[in-house]
């Protein structure tokens, strides 16, 4: 299972990767799944389920806003993960 940490901009989602990736968490820049943004084209970062804890704290450390986080399941099913 991934969670994925929505960002504002596709930018905003490569920096977060960037961070992420120096602080040794794997994490791809995907476009939201439009049932966790009905409004239009966010973006956000993939991580593992098991590296959500360490993936938030290294964007908070760094300054990096982010938004929602939601769990993807393998069947596509998305569920908000409280933050």
């Amino acid at each position: 299972m991934h969670d994925i940490i929505l960002c504002r901009s596709m930018t905003a989602a490569q920096r977060a990767a960037k961070i992420l990736q120096r602080a040794g968490v794997f994490a791809s820049v995907t476009k939201a799944p439009q049932s966790a943004n009905p409004g239009g084209c966010t973006y956000g970062v993939k991580v593992g389920e098991h590296n959500l804890d360490r993936a938030l704290a290294a964007l908070r450390n760094a300054g990096v806003p982010f938004g929602r986080v939601y769990a993807l399941y393998p069947d596509g099913a998305l569920r908000e993960v409280g933050v």
